[in-house]
């Protein structure tokens, strides 16, 4: 499913806080970061703050169906949870991250027919439902991410459908830290509140995506499964560190002590390709990158991405994406945040 891209330089409103991150370089010049960096970068989130909540009473209400990345973390109080295969409840400091989710409810207090949310882009202050002495009261800090277009897929590869880091784990203390900055940035006036608020929002998406602790995620193939692997770990750094050197499968075996009949089959097993798809892909996909924001030759891209020659590019580009890079750059559209924020994060 494609995910909104990145978001214009214009602001979407008083209330609404974003990730304003186009950044002009590609991530194909970075061969210095390490791997999850690199996604993370190349997926380019932006994200947004929804005004934060209180609740009282009884109270249910449903949240639509999402094309990108939703969060929501319970500062005080308790509710529960209600989404299709997943029921749980959450208690205070617990954090929830679900990727392109179907229509869930979050309830509280006693039985109460649940109300559509409407995300409030213009009103400051906190959103209040139910009556303001009403008890049992809960808050709550919630919003969406986004994620450029261009290599939306590599989504799957560091994040699971849902990340529900619960206030006892130890991924907890880390990211209870970053929420409570975030919480008080978000409801205060400061010059520069803005600019805060974006990375703390940014280094909140790196907690979540860097928590193991989910049962699904530990029996999904990808990039995070990789490095979490002994074996794997020392040879997919080192392809990312030299996306143009000429690697092969008997080299990278090398690096993990494996033979390269075991290193081949483990590698597909755990990253979910085979090293040398792996590697194309990842070339492919800093292509991409490059071309949308790298301001450099369609020839230049190519010898930065591990390629001799623009044929050779051409080739392995249409491969993966299914036509040429002039045609793909020509053809790939941008929607914008603020187009998301302003039809409240929602797919049909």
């Amino acid at each position: 499913m494609p995910h909104p891209a990145l978001p214009s330089e214009k602001p979407l409103s008083r209330g609404s806080r974003t990730i304003n991150n186009q950044e002009t370089y590609s991530v194909a010049r970075s061969s210095g970061l390490d791997p999850l960096t690199q996604a993370i970068a190349l997926l380019r989130p932006a994200g947004l703050l929804w005004k934060p909540s209180r609740l009282s009473g009884d109270w249910a209400i449903r949240f639509p169906a999402h094309r990108a990345a939703v969060f929501c973390a319970v500062t005080s109080g308790s509710c529960r949870l209600s989404l299709p295969g997943y029921e749980s409840g959450l208690e205070a400091g617990d954090f929830l991250l679900l990727v392109a989710p179907p229509a869930w409810i979050l309830a509280g207090g006693g039985p109460a027919p649940a109300v559509d949310f409407r995300p409030d882009h213009h009103a400051t202050g906190e959103r209040v439902v139910g009556p303001a002495d009403g008890a049992p009261e809960l808050r709550l800090l919630g919003g969406f991410f986004a994620f450029g277009d261009s290599n939306a897929a590599l989504l799957d590869s560091v994040l699971p459908p849902i990340t529900h880091i619960r206030a006892a784990d130890r991924a907890a203390s880390r990211l209870s830290a970053v929420l409570s900055l975030l919480g008080d940035e978000a409801g205060a006036d400061r010059p520069g509140r803005a600019l805060v608020v974006a990375k703390l929002l940014e280094i909140m998406l790196v907690e979540a995506i860097r928590f193991d602790g989910a049962p699904i995620r530990l029996a999904r193939p990808g990039l995070l499964a990789g490095l979490a692997d002994a074996r794997l770990a020392a040879p997919l750094r080192a392809l990312h560190r030299d996306i143009r050197r000429g690697w092969t499968v008997a080299a990278l075996a090398e690096l993990s002590g494996l033979s390269r009949s075991v290193f081949a089959e483990r590698f597909g097993r755990v990253v979910g390709q085979p090293p040398i798809d792996y590697l194309l892909h990842w070339r492919v996909a800093l292509a991409k990158d490059a071309l949308r924001f790298g301001g450099k030759r369609p020839t230049e891209i190519a010898f930065e991405c591990g390629y001799q020659s623009y044929s050779a590019f051409s080739t392995a580009f249409r491969r993966v994406v299914g036509c040429s890079p002039g045609r793909w750059v020509n053809g790939t559209a941008r929607p914008t945040l603020a187009r998301l924020a302003g039809e409240g994060g929602e797919r049909e």
